[in-house]
């Protein structure tokens, strides 16, 4: 493959993906081939000089749909606040590697993907000393390809009810990296397009959800930091959502338009399938709750994937609110031999360990706040260890484990500038509020 040799090429190569072995009874049942995949590579340096092969940037390179590039929301180098960095690239999984450093000075450098999604904290250089870090980022689009033919039932975008979502960084047409801390460097960053790399899907509702700013996040935001670069996570939750809304409302469909053999899916539900004033998306724990996960586990098993259920982490209140869901999501996976992490049990362990302090992982009695999520996203961990050992193999060598009962105080990445949010906001809809 050929590096870019100006700013504006790019380098395709088309592969063709091998459909999956489906033991099929009848023609129409057969899975279509999946469309051809583009490998892209894209380099950039920051460094002053000339670097063959890499496009050369300079702090007053902004982003735009023409340039294809450039320094993001408004930011650039220096400064007290994080700076964000821009490629316009097609959906998919990138393995990104980035040289981190300066000449003359030292360096402290705090990596995020698009809506937030922590790859690495704390990243220290001496002057003169350069660092180099690889990490996966998945882009994707709300759109979904129709299906042949064209009178096929069937959506073409993901149906978004909650205002402000169609903004969110994680729906556009670009790879944002973000670039915080002490002191943030970056030399080089180089974006290939990895066609082969396992995918963890996560579906869920806010409780799961990325944030649109901040430096916070759910346990699926604050989960990538624990992760060897050899997985790409792509966060499909959302607030409002339940089994059945992900569902009708082409959530799943666009996850399983993307899954392949080998990849993970995670599921958390439970907050907002336990709303009866809901009508539409409510569920009932023995029966159409465990209905709807078994049609996340039969359209996983059909791809080759692996799914694993999440139960939801109990509310501030650390009562029984979401109990029975959690209760039920236990049977079912008993039931269907799935594995499952039981976060809800270990919630409840935490929240009684926090004492009069637990207020410091929540937002609002529901919701968490980025210390909250990044408890959980410790539990997760300790649940994949235990519970899913394909998946676990995953999990960065060095990882500290953490014991529920006796919860660790806050990263210090919590209390790094938050930055911009994402693209103009729209008005809210009529009757419309964000909510788990």
């Amino acid at each position: 493959m050929n590096l870019m040799k100006n700013h504006s090429r790019f380098v395709f190569a088309t592969l063709a993906l091998a459909a999956g072995s489906l033991h099929a009874q009848r023609p129409e049942d057969k899975p279509l081939p999946p469309p051809p995949v583009h490998l892209e590579f894209r380099a950039f340096s920051f460094a002053p000089g000339e670097h063959p092969g890499f496009a050369s940037v300079r702090t007053d390179d902004v982003y735009s749909l023409e340039k294809g590039y450039g320094f993001d929301l408004g930011t650039k180098p220096g400064g007290d606040i994080p700076f964000f960095f821009s490629v316009k690239v097609p959906e998919g999984n990138y393995r990104v590697t980035v040289t981190l450093g300066d000449a003359a000075n030292e360096s402290d450098t705090t990596i995020r993907t698009e809506s937030g999604r922590i790859m690495a904290v704390d990243l220290k250089t001496v002057p003169g000393k350069f660092l180099t870090r690889t990490f996966y980022a998945n882009v994707r689009r709300p759109q979904i390809t129709p299906p042949p033919p064209q009178n096929a039932p069937g959506g073409t975008m993901v149906h978004m009810f909650l205002a402000g979502e169609a903004e969110a960084r994680h729906w556009d047409e670009k790879l944002t990296i973000e670039f915080n801390g002490a002191k943030p460097a970056v030399q080089t960053i180089e974006i290939i397009n990895d066609v082969t790399v396992p995918t963890l899907f996560v579906a869920g509702d806010s409780t799961v959800g990325d944030p649109r700013r901040g430096p916070g996040g759910n346990w699926p935001t604050q989960l990538c930091q624990f992760l060897k670069p050899e997985i790409a996570v792509c966060n499909s939750a959302e607030g409002g959502e339940t089994t059945k809304s992900f569902i009708t409302g082409q959530r799943l469909d666009k996850v399983l338009s993307q899954m392949k053999a080998g990849d993970f899916f995670l599921v958390q539900f439970a907050h907002n399938d336990s709303k009866p004033q809901w009508p539409q998306s409510y569920t009932e724990p023995a029966t159409t709750f465990k209905a709807y996960l078994g049609v996340f586990l039969a359209e996983t098993k059909r791809r080759g994937a692996t799914l694993v259920l999440v139960t939801p982490m109990e509310r501030r209140s650390n009562g029984d609110t979401v109990g029975p869901w959690a209760r039920a999501m236990r049977e079912f996976a008993l039931e269907s031999n799935v594995p499952l992490i039981d976060q809800w049990t270990m919630s409840k362990q935490m929240w009684t360990a926090l004492g009069p302090d637990v207020g410091t992982a929540f937002a609002d009695q529901t919701h968490l706040s980025g210390y909250g999520g990044y408890l959980l996203a410790k539990n997760i961990v300790r649940g994949i260890k235990a519970s899913v050992p394909a998946l676990a193999k995953f999990i960065v060598d060095d990882f500290k484990d953490m014991d529920p009962a006796h919860p660790e105080p806050p990263p210090g990445y919590l209390k790094q500038a938050a930055g911009p949010g994402g693209r103009a906001p729209t008005p809210p809809e009529p009757g419309i509020t964000p909510t788990s």
